[in-house]
């Protein structure tokens, strides 16, 4: 039985309205917004974060690239600036080491006492980078509006002519918000190339990778720039510490000394300038410069610049170049996920809540944990091969929709519950309410038409025995009695529809399916009979009449469902066979009977109960004659006295019926002698008495006709 509960809308209209907020959220370019979307710094932090976790697996900085330090050291000796003349002395050190190009991650843009020399080291080296700067700016000019242009930093004249290549510093346009440089750009459209107008700016990474690879500038800019520059993610490199002075500290190890070994981390390794122009080298250092790529950067506090990265609050910029070389060496920038496959992935996570819906909350609960585990994973395993997929958009538009959903079906369910509760836990077991708590989708607002068996209950002698009640006593005395006999029907899978009175309606085979309703309702009936005398035992003696119980079973095709007015309802059966239900419990008082069940619903009971034919009737308000029966009990529970009558019993109604009234007489009697207040047999007894004396027409049919209701 399924219940079809109107509509809910919310979960479809909250997805669509979620999908659209969330992916303007996630990517504002779609409205043509220049915004970075709400999640790109915590797609940032996640990315940091996966190179911590693996940062063990990470591969280390390629040997060919070198930081030489102008750490504290230097400028203890030399001062700070450097002075030019120290510069050059540098590169005519790095030559002799076999370096094979140096690049300067160093301003020289005012001059400066030493500058020749420093152009004179430059030239002879050959292979020396230089570098420059350039920012945007807006200017007003007079009746127009501001206009953006460049302006550009150039190095001192002797610099920018004697360097192999120009590369430009400028981190503006790679800085996220947060101070971190996790991408890179090797060129740049927004300026040229100081050498050549016609080109656009190369980096200083980019420019340092042309000279170690001996590869023109302008293939580089056919492979990142065309056709037009992009951004690069970066790939961190992992970290490792270096000794400060390993020549240094060798030396002083050897005399026995004990020295404090202090170390910088740097994916590269980081030789001290002090270290270079003293040619306090080891010979593992020394064969490392040999063809090699340095980078000439600060890193003395107050003397260089620094950005944050994954691994550390600051890390010098010089570290930013070389990683930028690195990557591009290697062909291994971080590859990003496709946007457009992003938003089908946002679709599905966001959608998928709503399909979970139709499940039970644990099956839903753990494929939602499992498909954001899964995506972790994925996550994971694509930035294990280079590629970074946006995992925090997902994740939230997962969650978010789960939780949303989750908390509205909550709600909603809690209300169902309160309401399925209030509507059936005055007619139906605990059980049978629990379980339609537990599976509300089995109540059905609106009527449907199903087989079922109903059954009408009424106190016999009702009239007599109010009258000699007081009305706080009859109310005590219902309340007794219909308790009690509730109590039995729900304790047989039963639903007591109603109390009218001192009658009880009761129905099976709804809200929960029941194969067996007509056994059930059956059992029901004659545990009702013996319930009775269990509460006849104490019972008052003066009331004028024993309290006894008549009651009708039918079984058919009946209508049973919601009914009443929109502020209360009333979970009902009616129909045809209902009616007839009530007109059987009614007829009990032609035949003197207890239990008079229609031919239909005894059927169904044969295998549980014990009854006996009472005959053919046509009741009230119906042509067709129907066969009846009267439940006598269960067949470990008939009385041996009955066994041995209930066959003369038949017996006499098969003659009854053949017209043989005078044997049917006999048999009756044989009845009476051994059940002297049992009505049927009375019934017939006389009734045989009366077609003996005066036959009936020679059309009758045996049929009763029941004259009242």
């Amino acid at each position: 039985m399924k219940i079809e509960a109107k509509k809910d809308r919310f979960p479809r209209n909250f997805c669509l309205a979620f999908t659209l907020v969330f992916l303007i959220l996630y990517w504002p370019g779609l409205l043509g917004m220049p915004v970075r979307g709400v999640f790109a710094h915590s797609e940032d932090v996640w990315t940091d974060f996966l190179f911590r976790w693996r940062k063990a697996d990470l591969p280390t900085g390629d040997p060919r690239i070198i930081l030489a330090a102008l750490d504290e050291e230097t400028g203890q000796k030399y001062g700070f600036p450097l002075p030019r003349e120290v510069h050059a002395r540098l590169l005519e050190k790095l030559k002799t080491y076999g370096v094979k190009t140096v690049a300067f991650d160093v301003m020289f843009y005012e001059p400066r006492p030493g500058d020749a020399r420093l152009e004179a080291a430059t030239r002879h080296f050959g292979r020396v980078i230089h570098t420059y700067n350039f920012a945007e700016k807006d200017v007003e000019v007079p009746g127009r509006e501001s206009m953006e242009v460049i302006s550009v930093t150039e190095p001192i004249p002797g610099l920018k002519e004697s360097a192999q290549y120009l590369g430009y510093v400028t981190v503006q346009n790679v800085l996220d918000p947060d101070g971190h440089m996790r991408q890179v750009q090797l060129f740049d459209q927004r300026t040229q190339d100081l050498r050549d107008k016609n080109q656009i700016a190369a980096s200083i990474a980019a420019a340092s990778l042309a000279s170690l690879l001996d590869e023109p500038l302008s293939e580089l800019r056919a492979r990142f720039a065309e056709p037009r520059p992009r951004m690069l993610l970066l790939n961190f490199r992992r970290p490792v510490e270096w000794l400060r002075h390993e020549k240094r500290d060798e030396a002083e190890n050897r005399g026995g000394r004990i020295v404090n070994l202090a170390t910088v981390e740097s994916s590269y390794r980081t030789i001290s300038v002090l270290d270079l122009l003293d040619g306090e080298l080891t010979s593992g250092q020394r064969e490392v410069l040999k063809g090699s790529l340095v980078i000439i950067g600060s890193t003395a506090l107050g003397y260089y610049d620094h950005y944050p990265n994954p691994f550390g609050p600051q890390a010098a910029g010089m570290e930013f170049h070389a990683n930028s070389i690195d990557n591009a060496l290697h062909g291994d920038f971080l590859r990003a996920t496709p946007r457009l496959y992003i938003l089908l992935v946002l679709l599905v996570l966001i959608w998928l809540p709503l399909v979970l819906l139709r499940f039970a909350p644990v099956v839903g609960n753990t494929v939602a944990a499992g498909v954001l585990a899964l995506w972790l994973v994925v996550s994971y395993w694509q930035f294990y091969h280079g590629v970074r997929i946006d995992f925090v958009a997902p994740a939230v538009a997962l969650v978010f929709s789960f939780l949303a959903l989750t908390v509205r079906r909550v709600l909603t369910e809690s209300a169902q519950k309160k309401y399925i509760q209030h509507t059936f836990g005055q007619f139906v077991s605990p059980d049978v309410v629990e379980k339609l708590i537990e599976d509300p989708s089995l109540v059905k607002l609106g009527g449907e038409k199903r087989e079922m068996t109903v059954l009408f209950l009424d106190i016999a002698h009702f009239t007599t025995i109010s009258e000699k009640m007081s009305p706080e006593t009859l109310i005590l005395f219902l309340n007794k009695y219909l308790s009690a006999l509730s109590q039995v029907i729900h304790e047989h899978q039963g639903t007591v529809d109603k109390y009218i009175g001192d009658c009880i309606m009761a129905f099976w085979n709804a809200p929960l399916d029941d194969p067996d309703h007509r056994a059930h309702a059956c059992l029901a009936a004659v545990e009702c009979q013996k319930k009775m005398t269990e509460l006849n035992k104490d019972l008052d003696p003066s009331l004028p009449e024993t309290p006894a119980i008549r009651i009708g079973l039918n079984a058919g095709v009946m209508t049973v469902g919601l009914t009443g007015s929109e502020k209360k309802l009333a979970y009902t059966v009616i129909g045809d066979e209902v009616n007839l239900g009530s007109r059987l419990e009614g007829a009990n008082k032609f035949f003197s009977s207890h239990i008079m069940a229609s031919q239909s619903a005894y059927e169904g009971a044969k295998a549980a109960v014990v009854g006996r034919e009472l005959g053919r009737v046509r009741v009230v308000g119906k042509d067709i004659p129907i066969k009846v029966y009267e439940l006598l009990a269960k067949p470990d529970e008939l009385s041996a006295q009955w066994r041995e009558v209930l066959p003369l019993y038949e017996a006499g109604l098969g003659h009854f019926h053949k017209r043989e009234f005078d044997q049917a007489v006999l048999c009756f009697e044989g009845v009476i002698k051994a059940f002297p207040k049992d009505g049927p047999a009375a019934f017939y007894l006389n009734a045989s008495r009366d077609y003996s004396a005066i036959p009936p027409d020679p059309d009758w049919d045996g049929v009763i006709k029941l004259t009242a209701k």
